[in-house]
């Protein structure tokens, strides 16, 4: 289980896609939860250019779905 946080220990570009995993996605007000973060094996960033510090949900799972798709086809 793997949730995607500002203060993630991998890169999007770091993960391996190819094993099975578990993407959660918190609220952009609350995020994911303390006990959902402990027992994850680690967070996920995006890289973000300039003052951006956060996404929206929607716009962060897209670009997670779709860097999975990316490399499954390189």
């Amino acid at each position: 289980m793997n949730p995607t946080s500002e203060k993630g220990d991998k890169y999007i570009y770091d993960i391996d896609f190819e094993e099975p995993i578990v993407i959660v996605i918190g609220n952009e007000s609350q995020g994911v939860s303390k006990n959902i973060q402990d027992i994850a094996s680690y967070k996920i960033k995006i890289p973000m250019i300039g003052k951006t510090e956060s996404l929206n949900a929607s716009v962060a799972a897209s670009i997670i779905a779709y860097e999975k798709v990316r490399k499954m086809k390189l």
